[in-house]
């Protein structure tokens, strides 16, 4: 028995079909396996004219370990700057203590930034669109 035994046959431009086998030939892949791999794309990237961006298993890692980290420094950030202001709110804290956690706060969101760029960065190369940078 066929593994696909069904056809379908298409009409097409001399420019689509070379286009077609390009695609296909720079993905390692069949037209039929093209052709297959570009019916499982979800329907609204066709019916609403959007553009649809695919995002590798390892790029997706990346991007969410990088994500991970910055989330973790964001944290750390926060939390020293609710320790200042519990302390102060309970008198506990003087202005020499109050400057050194502010620039241990400071220093965790410095330590974020190239984080940021890089994440910042890795989304613009994806997308092809310029990601306004926080703070900017």
């Amino acid at each position: 028995m066929e593994r696909h035994p069904k056809q379908i046959h298409v009409r097409m431009s001399e420019a689509e079909i070379g286009r077609a086998k390009r695609l296909a030939a720079d993905a390692g892949m069949t037209l039929s396996d093209l052709i297959r791999a570009l019916l499982q794309l979800p329907a609204t990237s066709v019916s609403e004219g959007g553009r649809l961006i695919v995002i590798d298993r390892t790029t997706a890692a990346k991007l969410t370990r990088e994500m991970r980290r910055w989330g973790h420094h964001y944290n750390q950030a926060t939390h020293a700057l609710n320790a200042i202001a519990y302390y102060l709110r309970a008198n506990d804290m003087d202005v020499p203590d109050v400057l050194e956690e502010l620039d241990r706060a400071s220093g965790k969101l410095a330590a974020m930034q190239p984080g940021v760029e890089a994440l910042r960065q890795s989304v613009e190369d994806v997308t092809g669109s310029v990601i306004a940078a926080l703070g900017r």
